[in-house]
């Protein structure tokens, strides 16, 4: 097996336990600890300062997103979320308001067809990643889909902060050279700046 290789099947296996403990969480435990981890992103100074944050919209697993992006509007910021397009292909959805947003698939929210407006990626100064596992070098392991390894580079001057929760954390993240990492992890125990080598 190449190398490459290998390192798909380490990914694969890295996630199934990875997603195991995301979906091991009661639906309060994800709550309270979503709102902790809420709380200390308003905190954060790339996050205070951006003018326009791209955040994702959770599927029921992830850390929630939906209290974030209101707060968000209440502090004046513009607000984007993720539009699919394609395989690996996505783009930032403008947000006019909150209820210009809707549930589509898989009960994910995103912005109602006859609201919506791209907006380009170059403008975002902030991006909340999520991920199944973040190493706290920054490195990530997504779902597999390559939308944010195919997208976080257009988005060149974007801060990117993942949001998770601390079972989450994995000191052996395998990577490729195409994977895309963060510059900051919030967990509902705290807030970590990536030690990149």
């Amino acid at each position: 097996m190449n190398e490459g290789g290998a390192i798909d099947g380490d990914k694969r296996d890295l996630r199934r336990r990875m997603l195991a403990c995301r979906r091991a969480l009661s639906v309060e435990e994800r709550a309270s600890r979503s709102a902790a981890i809420t709380e200390k992103l308003l905190s954060l100074e790339a996050v205070q300062k951006a003018r326009t944050v791209f955040a994702y919209a959770a599927m029921e697993d992830e850390v929630q997103t939906e209290p974030l992006i209101a707060s968000l509007f209440d502090r004046g910021k513009r607000v984007a979320i993720p539009l699919v397009l394609g395989k690996r292909s996505m783009e930032a959805a403008l947000v006019p308001s909150m209820d210009a947003m809707e549930t589509g698939a898989y009960g994910i929210l995103t912005v109602r067809a006859e609201r919506r407006e791209i907006l380009p990626p170059q403008e975002i100064d902030c991006v909340i990643v999520p991920g199944v596992a973040f190493g706290l070098d920054g490195s990530r392991l997504g779902m597999g889909g390559g939308y944010y390894d195919a997208f976080l580079p257009k988005a060149e001057r974007a801060v990117r902060v993942a949001a998770a929760f601390q079972c989450q954390i994995s000191e052996d993240i395998p990577s490729l050279p195409y994977d895309c990492g963060v510059d900051w992890i919030v967990t509902e125990q705290g807030v970590f700046k990536a030690n990149k080598q």
